[in-house]
């Protein structure tokens, strides 16, 4: 989770990342996205201040390994037809 702040703005935004399977590719990736977040606000021309943190947390087991399923053709639905 990435939490910004910025100047003469009473609210922290923040925003969501997901899909590590480890404690230490959140990690790894963490700085990665905390700097590509600064950087982005940088160009843009704000000042922002960036901390980001990995929050434990379940969700549906990954999908990363799972057997990829046929797309849906939409004309099986008469749609597009």
């Amino acid at each position: 989770m990435a939490l910004m702040s910025y100047p003469n703005l009473n609210a922290i935004h923040y925003k969501g990342f997901g899909g590590f399977t480890t404690q230490e590719e959140c990690e790894e990736k963490r700085i990665i996205t905390e700097n590509g977040i600064a950087n982005m606000e940088i160009d843009r021309g704000n000042t922002v201040f960036v901390e980001t943190y990995c929050m434990e947390m379940w969700a549906f087991p990954t999908q990363f390994d799972a057997p990829r399923k046929k797309p849906v053709n939409p004309a099986e639905f008469g749609v597009g037809a």
